[in-house]
């Protein structure tokens, strides 16, 4: 029998176990008074308090993913990601929301993980390191062996027959394989046509004899406007595939592009429109074997059913995709009106899923200057993001064979979309600064002299080299990149790609860590990266 001192004591421990044992719907019991913290939390954050509301948040974090309450965990690293970003704490907001996404994930909450995802994504800091080097000495680790493709570089090429500074379609003076190449100050390979399935190619002859008396191919986009249906094994398909072969030129035949999209007619049957495709590739394969190749290309959105429409290897000979962004703020986490997304990262996944086996590259696409919601001008941002793709391209994505750049503007819908040259000096001047690397060919059959490394977390020759970085960050534009190795600054760079020289001969034999460091458009420190290099 206990005492009564030993009793008191012994009830004691019970009410304050009770005291500290919090109960909610569900069943599930805390160690700590979770939900008292959490309003605690809460009016920390009414009145600005952000660092002493994220403690507070941390603590009962820790307790719900010790108790498996992955929604709740999930809901209070959304609201510390907050916190951090409205201290500019930028690194630690991705983290947190990394979680979020993560803990979501868990529990089956598929968009607000996604949501979580992209916040991160925006704000994320990395760097990536490379230098220049003799693409001969790459041989054939870049390449398909498919027809028309370079062993290294990219062909350029352009939709650019509604551009009137470039293309006078009633006198054909100017005519664009003309006109594009003297605005842009730089010879295209190719050239987009829109073509309607049904037609026959005749209807392009005047086309077909500008590309062959300018030395450049033609992609060919058609487009079966009355549905996949119309798609059939008969005599006009074998006429035109005839036709094809018999247009004596380089002809990349894109057939029904975008369909994932349900923007288009052939959208919404993967099997059929897979069992179409094939129908054409047999046909263009058996009739112009030497001359065209077949090109799927999707969309770069939506993401989730690409891989449904691919008719296969044996039927595709280059992978193609529309890539265009358009100024779009509603998505940025810090909500200060800036689309802090990267038009180069949208090529990721294309290049992901198909550059190992096919050549890719970007059968159209830009980046628009204008904000389409509110009609403001966004030359600054869409040039820097457009000097930005072109520039970084061929170091990031090495395997990339072509682009096409889609010269025109639309009014005619309630979205502007502005992406003609023409129509914009500043642009302009930023694609022939894009272009002038001897990486981006002009002529089918021509072949890059240089190519990329990357050396992050990688090796460097101990020589002097020329090395370019991607920088990204949560600012949408940067002014400058410096590089430090071992505490001093040993190049500057104030022009995309941030190319510097640096003398690696110094340290020879040593794995050194490169700080890139960049400043955003004020001068401010954006991101410092550290990145480690291993000098041979």
């Amino acid at each position: 029998m206990l005492s009564q001192k030993k009793w008191k004591a012994a009830l004691l421990f019970v009410v304050a176990a009770l005291l500290a044992v919090t109960v909610i719907p569900g069943g599930k019991a805390f160690a700590l008074n979770v939900w008292g913290i959490y309003k605690e939390a809460q009016q920390l954050d009414a009145k600005g308090k952000y660092k002493e509301a994220i403690e507070k948040y941390k603590i009962i974090a820790a307790e719900f993913v010790k108790t498996q309450q992955y929604g709740n965990a999930s809901n209070i690293y959304r609201n510390i990601g907050e916190d951090y970003s409205n201290l500019a704490m930028y690194d630690d907001a991705v983290a947190s929301w990394d979680l979020e996404a993560l803990y979501a994930g868990k529990i089956g909450q598929t968009q607000i993980s996604i949501a979580a995802k992209r916040k991160a994504d925006a704000l994320r800091s990395s760097a990536q390191l490379f230098v220049e080097a003799d693409a001969a000495k790459l041989g054939n680790a870049n390449y398909h062996n498919a027809i028309f493709e370079p062993k290294n570089g990219a062909l350029i090429g352009a939709y650019a027959e509604l551009d009137p500074k470039v293309h006078n379609a009633k006198t054909s003076n100017p005519f664009y394989t003309e006109g594009f190449p003297q605005m842009t100050g730089k010879k295209h390979a190719a050239y987009l046509l829109y073509f309607t399935y049904g037609n026959p190619l005749s209807t392009l002859r005047s086309h077909i004899e500008e590309a062959k008396a300018n030395g450049t191919a033609i992609q060919l986009g058609i487009q079966p406007t009355k549905g996949l249906g119309q798609v059939q094994d008969n005599e006009y398909l074998h006429q035109f595939a005839q036709e094809i072969a018999d247009a004596g030129i380089p002809i990349f035949v894109r057939f029904a592009n975008e369909m994932n999209g349900d923007w288009v007619p052939w959208n919404g049957n993967p099997k059929l429109y897979i069992e179409k495709f094939r129908l054409v590739a047999d046909a263009i394969h058996k009739a112009a074997p030497n001359n065209a190749v077949m090109v799927w290309a999707p969309g770069q959105i939506p993401e989730y059913n690409i891989q449904d429409y691919y008719p296969g290897d044996a039927y595709v000979d280059w992978v193609g995709v529309s890539l265009y962004t358009i100024f779009n703020p509603t998505l940025d986490p810090l909500k200060k009106g800036e689309d802090r997304s990267s038009h180069l990262d949208k090529f990721d996944l294309i290049y992901k899923l198909y550059a190992a086996r096919k050549p890719v590259f970007i059968s159209e696409g830009g980046v628009s200057y204008m904000y389409p919601e509110k009609l403001q001008d966004k030359t600054a941002w869409s040039s820097y993001q457009l000097k930005q793709f072109y520039m970084t391209l061929p170091m990031v994505y090495p395997k990339v064979k072509g682009i096409f750049y889609f010269d025109s503007n639309h009014d005619a819908s309630n979205r502007v979309k502005y992406y003609m040259l023409s129509a914009n000096a500043k642009l302009l001047d930023a694609y022939k600064q894009s272009i002038a690397s001897p990486f981006y060919l002009s002529t089918v059959g021509d072949e890059s002299p240089i190519a990329y490394r990357k050396i992050s977390g990688a090796t460097v020759e101990a020589s002097a080299q020329k090395v370019s970085a991607y920088v990204k960050t949560w600012t949408p534009m940067l002014s400058k990149v410096t590089y430090e190795i071992g505490g001093k600054a040993v190049a500057t760079a104030t022009q995309l790609p941030w190319k510097a020289s640096i003398n690696f001969a110094l340290y020879k034999g040593k794995t050194i860590t490169i700080v890139v460091k960049a400043y955003d458009t004020g001068g401010k420190l954006a991101t410092a990266q550290k990145l480690l290099v291993t000098v041979k």
